[in-house]
């Protein structure tokens, strides 16, 4: 599953959480999706990080990152 993927999916469950007819275990069961849906895509983002670190070494020295925090 793509990033935009997987954010448009918590976005959903975001959407069905804030709703006033959602019985305790559909809730926790949401959160469940959506807890492992955001590591997902912070799995996805760190290694995109590595990829983007890794050809910018490869130009030794050509550009500069500065660093950033994906947190």
């Amino acid at each position: 599953m793509t990033v935009e993927e997987s954010l448009e999916k918590l976005q959903i469950i975001t959407e069905k959480l804030d709703r006033d007819d959602v019985s305790l275990e559909e809730a926790i069961a949401l959160f469940e999706q959506g807890l492992a849906l955001a590591a997902s895509v912070k799995e996805q983002l760190e290694a995109a990080k590595l990829r983007i670190e890794h050809v910018l070494e490869e130009t030794k020295g050509t550009f500069s990152f500065d660093a950033f925090d994906a947190s």
